[in-house]
């Protein structure tokens, strides 16, 4: 459930009901047992209904069936699936808008997807010399076109094909969406050196025997340095 303390229902006040006698307790304890085992979670969903996030996971994905919403096969978080109902719910009626678009990419594919709203060229044919309004001069305008560029590696286009009737509902009419594959490079770069520090003390006590205390360093640098230290108490 989508929170802590839910408990099904128990129906502790037929189990606190007066009896009167023991073939009347048997008949109560098995309509409760039954009750518990069969109908208990159903009952749960059906008193929840109206915000169905806090039902059983069984309950949210019939209702993001109904609703339309595609998840697709890498969504199998509890969490997410409950976070992404519930923002779906909670528009109103002109709700679309590329807040909600953004966090349903973002519990699809965390942070694997840009969406841009596009600037024409003003000189160019519309629409073959598109670029991201982000990065536009005064020789571009706004268009109503947005792209939506997704991870290649973490989605295909089978999936993409899939949820793209929501991803067109949820922005306003006037906009025109469309997709693209998004490939990246991740470069790693390794720097290392070597370097040896080292320190030994042996430290007289006045009535014992020696002790000796070792301390190493090792950082980047090129050099080795050892210094060796020995202390005597004051006779």
């Amino acid at each position: 459930m989508d929170f802590l303390n839910a408990k099904l229902p128990n129906l502790k006040p037929l189990k606190n009901s007066f009896v009167v006698d023991g073939v009347e307790n048997d008949l109560r304890n098995l309509f409760i047992d039954l009750f518990e085992d069969m109908m208990a979670a159903t009952a749960f969903d059906a008193n929840v209904i109206g915000n169905g996030q806090l039902g059983s996971m069984d309950l949210i994905r019939k209702l993001v069936n109904v609703d339309g919403l595609a998840l697709i096969d890498g969504l199998n978080e509890e969490t997410a699936t409950r976070y992404l109902y519930k923002a779906w719910k909670s528009r109103n009626k002109n709700g679309r808008g590329f807040h909600f678009l953004k966090t349903y990419l973002q519990l699809l594919f965390r942070g694997g997807f840009v969406v841009e709203q596009m600037a024409q060229v003003k000189s160019g044919s519309y629409p073959n010399e598109l670029s991201p309004l982000s990065r536009a001069d005064a020789t571009k305008y706004p268009t109503s076109r947005v792209r939506v560029s997704i991870d290649s590696s973490k989605t295909d286009w089978e999936n993409i094909i899939k949820m793209e009737p929501i991803l067109r509902a949820i922005i306003p009419a006037r906009l025109v969406l469309y997709f693209a594959l998004l490939t990246t490079w991740r470069n790693r770069t390794y720097i290392g050196a070597a370097m040896m520090a080292g320190a030994t003390t042996t430290i007289y006590p006045a009535a014992s025997q020696p002790s000796e205390h070792s301390w190493q360093l090792y950082t980047g640098a090129a050099m080795t340095v050892v210094t060796i230290n020995v202390i005597y108490p004051k006779p």
